[in-house]
């Protein structure tokens, strides 16, 4: 959604979608460094290839030329809204600095900070300010020129006729490492559910997996398995970011929203080039879905069809 028409010189306002939690920020008069980082993040997630798997956002900046230089992390209760804003932010915890570069803690993959530095308001409602991210030891900061007008912050660039470190870099495809998964029947059934999940683009934002031995309560996989599989899918939180609210519903342990987690459960392999297990999600006592699937080995392969057993609460 634009703000004026398509003359203007204002940039598009990223809206959340319909339902999405919003933050509010375009709108407070005394938020113009948020509602800038907002809009930032709102660029870079409406991205279809974005070449950062993990992302985070800081309250300054790093400085690239002074390798001790960490990022200062934002109040708790702007990086949660942030959060709940913005599902594939992580928090600044999750981002480090690694020499020249920021990699994620977790995984090790390539990771960006972005922040909003150097604000200077000459007036209430005129402010200008540098936003943008470091990562890879190189930065894509640009100058922004914010104007409180029709009680919402409108943002425009502000020309400063010089080259920035890496100005072209939100545009590059970087390609994401992708760590060795087990090649176990259980791993290709969940990343074939996972597969399903992110190709919705109506997923639940936080998405949590698991293999559990028969029917036991679901607990994390093990550390280096679960980092490979997060390395697979950067949009898969970590196990202990979904949790159980009053015994009744699964949400983010940070943001508190719904969430949901991914299983496979009660693998039988009558031969080792043959498999049956049960795979599926549940997101709620009373909202859950799973299937029966067979799983075959075919030319050093693992293929997965669904049977038609199913249960759905």
């Amino acid at each position: 959604m634009l703000w004026l028409a398509a003359c203007s010189t204002y940039l598009p306002r990223y809206e959340p979608q319909k339902g999405a939690f919003a933050t509010k920020y375009y709108e407070n008069i005394q938020t113009p460094r948020l509602a800038l980082l907002e809009y930032r993040l709102g660029n870079y997630f409406e991205q279809s290839k974005r070449p950062y798997p993990v992302v985070c956002a800081a309250a300054a900046n790093v400085d690239p030329h002074d390798k001790a230089s960490q990022a200062r992390a934002l109040d708790p209760d702007v990086e949660l809204k942030l959060i709940a804003r913005f599902p594939g932010l992580s928090p600044l915890s999750r981002c480090e600095r690694d020499g020249l570069d920021i990699v994620a803690t977790d995984t090790q993959q390539a990771a960006a900070i972005f922040d909003v530095h150097d604000l200077v308001c000459d007036t209430p409602t005129v402010c200008l300010a540098w936003a943008g991210y470091y990562a890879n030891g190189q930065h894509g900061w640009s100058y922004f020129r914010m104007t409180f007008e029709g009680g919402e912050w409108r943002i425009e660039r502000e020309e400063l006729n010089i080259v920035l470190t890496a100005a072209d870099r939100d545009r590059q495809d970087f390609p994401a490492a992708r760590a060795e998964l087990p090649d176990t029947p259980q791993m290709a059934l969940l990343t074939n559910l996972l597969d399903e999940q992110f190709a919705n683009p109506d997923h639940y934002a936080t998405t949590c997996a698991t293999i559990t031995p028969g029917n036991q309560a679901s607990q994390a996989l093990p550390d280096e398995i679960e980092v490979a599989l997060i390395q697979n899918y950067p949009e898969l939180a970590p196990f202990d970011r979904c949790v159980w609210k009053d015994d009744a519903l699964v949400v983010d342990a940070v943001t508190g929203e719904r969430a949901v987690i991914y299983s496979v459960r009660r693998t039988v392999c009558p031969t080792k080039d043959e498999c049956t297990a049960w795979g599926g999600w549940i997101t709620a006592n009373l909202g859950a879905q799973a299937w029966e699937y067979r799983i075959r080995r075919i030319d050093g392969s693992w293929t997965v069809e669904r049977t038609g057993n199913g249960v759905i609460s």
